[in-house]
């Protein structure tokens, strides 16, 4: 399936892409003060986040940037109305930051000196939030619980997982990939830029169904996830399960995925047919709403 690429000329032979300036949305007409406030019932608040690290440790690595947008949108049609709050700021990490990492964010030790996140101005956005979105919610997600006393009761949605871009035609699902397909583009890797990135792509519109993007998420965010335990599956089946998506656990010593709930009886046929060529021999784990992406 072909995707349209917003920016293309009518030759085809060129793309023109353009910066992406403040917080750029695609609002609805309707979406007046007025309008909001009459339609009360039908409004929520999500949070989209990003954090720049010192590099991928969930466990020892720090946090250095975090951005936070703050916005409404319709629950029934999934467009975004408006951003209602913001928040951006540097983490000192208390050593240096590696030359690779400086190179990939821009974010200098000078930049960081001396910088506090407020935690407690986080925790506010999210606690007022009904959805924490994040492009690649498994790895933001277990960096902010380690600081935020609010994470952990939210529900997180991640627009890197829980949206279909290859069944749109997109062969990749990174952030800044997606940006230029939708003919925008940001200075990558620094936390609000992504964040305003994101926010964008969710408020446009998928060419096929003309509803946005974001529909998709929180209609998926609201489904059940659950983990399939390939235990004791043949050595000779691994490339099939890597295939398929499956990663491998070094310490517990299984293959594992996380799919929505209602695939559970497709995903245990296929582990029959391809993998045991029996029963299945695994075990499924039901994930909370609340405990979607954390580590």
């Amino acid at each position: 399936m072909a995707f349209r690429w917003i920016g293309k000329s009518e030759d085809g032979k060129t793309v023109t892409l353009r910066r992406l300036e403040d917080c750029k949305l695609n609002t609805p007409a309707y979406a007046t003060t007025t309008w909001v406030r009459d339609n009360a019932d039908i409004i929520r608040f999500g949070a989209i986040l990003d954090v720049e690290t010192t590099g991928l440790n969930q466990t020892e690595d720090q946090i250095i940037e975090i951005g936070i947008r703050q916005f409404i949108f319709n629950k029934n049609s999934g467009e975004v109305l408006a951003v209602t709050k913001s928040y951006s700021s540097f983490q000192d990490p208390g050593r240096p930051i590696s030359a690779e990492i400086q190179d990939l964010t821009g974010i200098t030790d000078e930049m960081v000196a001396g910088k506090q996140i407020d935690w407690t101005e986080v925790d506010k956005l999210l606690g007022e939030s009904q959805l924490v979105i994040a492009h690649n919610a498994k790895f933001d997600r277990p960096f902010i619980e380690r600081k935020s006393k609010t994470s952990a009761d939210k529900v997180w949605a991640c627009s890197y997982k829980q949206i279909d871009w290859s069944a749109k035609g997109f062969s990749s699902t990174k952030l800044e990939l997606l940006n230029i397909y939708h003919g925008f583009f940001t200075d990558s890797h620094r936390a609000i830029n992504d964040v305003d990135a994101l926010l964008y792509l969710l408020s446009l519109e998928e060419e096929k169904s003309n509803k946005p993007y974001l529909l998709e998420l929180i209609t998926n965010a609201r489904r059940l996830m659950t983990q399939v335990i390939a235990t004791a599956a043949p050595f000779e089946a691994k490339d099939h399960l890597k295939t398929r998506g499956y990663n491998w656990d070094s310490i517990n010593r299984f293959w594992h995925k996380v799919i929505f709930k209602d695939e559970v009886p497709h995903e245990t046929k296929w582990l029959e047919e391809t993998v045991y060529v029996g029963p299945f021999g695994g075990m499924i784990r039901d994930i909370a709403l609340v405990d979607a992406f954390k580590n």
